[in-house]
């Protein structure tokens, strides 16, 4: 007969936590199924007459980095949680060096980057994932193999040692690539519109967000629980072929992490159904996995460096930067939905106004340069029911060449090596953004009737 336990469980922060602890307690002698809750912090254990004890739940989970209390103890939730003057520290150090690498323009380092939004600013999220728990269960699967492939070849080399290990981050930058452009087609078969392709974007920053204040150790369960979560019972599948010996085993399991619970990587997966493009997608999860690879590579420095303070301070930095990378990309969504925020970003390009709209044949024409920091003008005036056309050349690339108009449905992607027009009629007076595909760089126009 089957009997229940409950535990409560201190340490955990996200689905990646759930299913170390998950596979470590049905290890135990006479567990039958376990349910773990990092939003809750306790785990549900299903055995036989005797329930595993305290100091063996303890001893399965210890090592990595979890304590296990009776379920009449609180859930240690807010253990180490920092000040709010830390993290107002943490995040005026992220926004004045967003503002200094922004002024030296290190910002825009996906300009040569044709259909990826910023592949800079992904390799930079890849790695800061791998600072969070959420490399953890890649990280273990890999080592696995590794321990696996060293005890059946006890004589093997140095190098022949780092085998397993290339031919799994190796898998694993093919897996993101190849499965990120396939989620790609499929938007580009939806074709989206920016209404749409905007909340996308809005909803994948405000999971950003939502992971940058849980790494800061500030995030409410509640909202970690409306959180968009991946079947857990994939990654537990894509773990059980962990114990496979065939030589290209270790280059399957880095393709299938793709799988695994990664907030950071459901992000991502969502922001590739938007770039309407196997080139999109597959760009930016490589970036990604390309960020999380010397993580993975060099993954016994790593354990140890991020101990103690210092690995404290790096997590909590890197929770500060993801939370405020979060808000900015909600602006940046809601730009591409047509809801203008007041621009919030690093270093973000002063409005550059412009008298130059022509009067052609009855058409107002407005010549527009794209420029690697945004739009020249990005401000000027139109007269209402007049027709305009639009004259867009320039630096035409990364997520500039996609140009978008919500309120009037333009979504033109731009030629790079000639002028685009773009057709327009200003039937209705007001305020109206544009902005590129993924609302990372935009202006506004006003039309007037006088």
């Amino acid at each position: 007969m089957k009997r229940r336990s409950e535990v409560c469980i201190s340490g955990m922060s996200c689905q990646a936590c759930e299913v170390k602890i998950e596979r470590a307690f049905r290890a135990l002698p006479g567990v039958a199924k376990v349910d773990v809750n990092a939003a809750t912090g306790r785990a549900h254990i299903a055995h036989g007459e005797d329930a595993p004890s305290l100091a063996d739940l303890n001893a399965a989970v210890e090592h990595l980095g979890y304590r296990v209390q009776e379920k009449t103890d609180p859930p240690s939730m807010v253990e180490g949680r920092p000040s709010i003057w830390q993290v107002g520290g943490l995040v005026a150090l992220v926004l004045f060096l967003g503002f200094l690498f922004g002024k030296l323009g290190w910002l825009n380092l996906a300009g040569s980057v044709s259909n990826a939004a910023s592949f800079g600013s992904v390799f930079l999220v890849g790695l800061l994932a791998a600072s969070s728990s959420c490399i953890a269960v890649s990280g273990g699967l890999m080592l696995s193999g590794v321990t696996s492939f060293a005890a059946r070849h006890p004589t093997a080399t140095r190098a022949r040692l780092l085998q397993p290990i290339l031919l799994f981050v190796t898998g694993r930058l093919a897996g993101y690539a190849l499965f990120g452009g396939l989620i790609g087609l499929i938007g580009q078969a939806i074709a989206p519109p920016p209404l749409v392709t905007g909340l996308i974007t809005a909803a994948v920053a405000v999971f950003m967000l939502v992971m940058g204040l849980d790494m800061l150790g500030i995030a409410p369960s509640w909202l970690k629980r409306i959180l968009p979560r991946m079947p857990k019972a994939l990654a537990h599948r894509v773990l059980d072929a962990e114990g496979n010996q065939h030589p290209a085993m270790p280059l399957l399991l880095g393709a299938g992490t793709f799988f695994l619970p990664c907030g950071f990587t459901q992000s991502l997966q969502l922001y590739a159904l938007t770039t309407g493009s196997f080139l999109g997608g597959a760009t930016a999860l490589f970036a990604f996995a390309l960020g999380t690879a010397p993580a993975l590579i060099a993954l016994g420095w790593a354990s140890s460096a991020l101990k103690g303070r210092a690995g404290k301070f790096f997590l909590r930095f890197s929770g500060a930067l993801v939370a405020v990378l979060g808000i900015w990309n909600v602006q940046n969504g809601l730009a591409v939905a047509g809801f203008a925020l007041p621009e919030f970003r690093p270093a973000a390009p002063a409005v550059r106004a412009s008298n130059g709209v022509r009067l052609v044949d009855g058409r107002q024409v407005v010549d527009i340069e794209v420029t690697r920091n945004g739009y020249y003008p990005n401000n000027f005036t139109l007269q209402k029911d007049v027709p305009a056309t639009l004259r867009i050349a320039g630096e035409v690339n990364g997520c500039l060449s996609t140009f978008v108009v919500p309120k009037f449905g333009v979504q033109k992607v731009l030629d790079p090596k000639d002028i685009t027009e773009i057709a327009l009629m200003p039937s209705k007076e007001g305020k109206f953004t544009f902005a590129c595909g993924m609302g990372m760089f935009r202006g506004q126009f006003t039309v007037t009737g006088s």
